[in-house]
């Protein structure tokens, strides 16, 4: 079983945002999360599902840090050498329902561990949230 708490693609959701110049909304206030680079989840279940030794394991698979949405962003400002506005929003009632619960886990710190899981299978230490940033720096790039 995998089970990570959050992705560093969920950050993609702020592109057309981002590349506006708008303000993005802070849905999961100061809680910390080990956002996971979704490509080190992949590989993981590659490993888990080709290997005997994973048989009833179960991984929480993070990131190496915790980060603040805050954090996140000044990261990504960092990337793309540019400000990013945040703004603070409850407005949760906009989204789906599976959306609402998982932040609202998040808002209480349901997503504040770091795991050593993604080292252990793979050999390796997690992907961080910069790397992941600096890889998908295109995606955010403005619209020309």
């Amino acid at each position: 079983m995998l089970r990570p708490p959050s992705f560093a693609s969920n950050f993609l959701w702020y592109r057309a945002l981002i590349q506006a110049g708008e303000p993005i909304p802070n849905l999961v206030g100061d809680s910390g999360q080990a956002i996971v680079d979704p490509g080190d989840v992949a590989v993981v279940a590659v490993a888990a599902m080709t290997g005997d030794a994973h048989d009833r394991q179960r991984y929480d698979l993070t990131g190496p840090e915790l980060l603040t949405f805050a954090d996140q962003t000044a990261i990504l400002e960092d990337v793309l050498e540019r400000p990013i506005k945040i703004t603070d929003t409850k407005a949760l009632d906009r989204l789906p329902a599976g959306m609402v619960t998982g932040i609202r886990r998040a808002r209480a710190g349901g997503a504040a561990y770091v795991t050593d899981h993604v080292p252990q299978v793979l050999g390796r230490s997690a992907g961080t949230f910069e790397q992941w940033a600096r890889d998908h720096r295109e995606a955010f790039a403005a619209v020309p």
